[in-house]
């Protein structure tokens, strides 16, 4: 017959299990949600996407950085929103959007396939422009030509121009903002059949709209939190003054005059006050980049901010503020960034820390 001194140490013996088996249960747990939320984050497909209607759009990180950088370059000249579309649909036939080894063409990313248009019979097709400047500079030449062709032709007689009209219609001579992707492709002799060229005419203006200012709110990048580069905010601003300084109408220092004794070397450089602002070191750090005021063909404000998402990887940017939204890099989403109401205010703020 068990005594209550028995009873007792059974007592104990059976709390002292059940402790235990609760302990492990909760471990377990611990370790299960850790599992988890590791291998979702090993899991993760890292995108950008824009929603088009029903569809959603996708590039990858790297693709969407450099239809962010054709983006900023159209802006940065002063060229329709347009072109920045026709740069990334002819980028994305010809090299997928990514960087090709660099080229002979000195220092300007190569984002283009190189050659003369095998498609075409003429003895005077030119080598193609291969990187972001020798593409938009053919672009430009030949939109001006087409501007000067339309005025000579205002001038002549009305006979005159149908005819020549008729003898040209079927192949532009010249690029135009209003041409459908291929036949801006052949107005630009392109290397490709221009047949090929608009199956990525979709995707080149979902995303090219946002990161020209022409969509507020619109795109987003899923990025992972494991590996992330660290807080850059010095390789943001030199990246903004290199690709966007006539569009943030940087001002320069004066190159020195002649009779001035001065470094033979000394180059005119940005001043960045009231423009881009740095505060705070490493994850503490952030960038505030005031914008000049939207002027109809862009909105200034949300080209920076979708750029920034873009090159969100490349800095280790967390988070990305325009007027009462915010871009958060854990939630993959832009959502009200707490401020009461759009006070007009002009600028962007890109933060580095998670806890911000």
């Amino acid at each position: 017959m068990a005594t209550r001194t028995m009873e007792r140490r059974r007592r104990r013996r059976r709390a002292v299990v059940a402790i235990g088996i609760t302990a492990s249960l909760v471990t377990g747990v611990g370790y299960g949600t850790w599992r988890f939320i590791e291998e979702r984050e090993y899991l993760l497909e890292e995108r950008c996407e824009v929603t088009v209607g029903e569809e959603i759009l996708e590039l990858t990180p790297e693709q969407a950085r450099n239809a962010a950088l054709l983006s900023a370059a159209a802006v940065d000249r002063g060229l329709p929103p347009e072109a920045a579309v026709h740069a990334v649909g002819i980028s994305l036939q010809e090299e997928d959007l990514m960087l090709r080894e660099p080229t002979e063409e000195g220092g300007s990313p190569a984002l283009f396939a190189r050659g003369a248009p095998s498609w075409s019979d003429s003895p005077d097709a030119q080598r193609s422009a291969v990187t972001v400047e020798g593409f938009y500079s053919a672009l430009e030449a030949s939109w001006e030509e087409a501007q000067e062709a339309e005025e000579a032709a205002d001038e002549e007689d009305e006979d005159a121009e149908s005819d020549e009209a008729a003898e040209d219609e079927e192949q532009p001579q010249h690029w135009d903002p209003q041409l459908p992707l291929d036949e801006a492709a052949l107005a630009l002799d392109r290397p490709y059949n221009p047949q090929f060229y608009p199956q990525h005419a979709a995707r080149a203006r979902a995303f090219a709209r946002p990161l020209t200012g022409q969509q507020p709110v619109d795109m987003t990048c899923h990025l992972s939190q494991l590996d992330v580069s660290g807080p850059d905010p010095q390789g943001v601003a030199s990246a903004l003054v290199e690709q966007l300084s006539s569009a943030l109408e940087i001002p320069y220092t004066e190159e020195p005059e002649d009779d001035e004794e001065s470094d033979d070397d000394a180059e005119p450089e940005p001043i960045l006050d009231g423009v881009i602002e740095t505060r705070g070191s490493g994850a503490d750090a952030e960038v505030e980049v005031s914008v000049p005021a939207a002027d109809g063909a862009y909105d200034y404000q949300w080209m920076v901010a979708h750029w920034a998402v873009a090159v969100a990887r490349d800095y280790g940017i967390q988070t990305v503020d325009a007027r009462t939204y915010r871009w958060d890099r854990d939630s993959a989403r832009w959502s009200r960034n707490g401020a009461e109401q759009d006070t007009g205010s002009t600028t962007v703020v890109l933060g580095f820390s998670r806890e911000s």
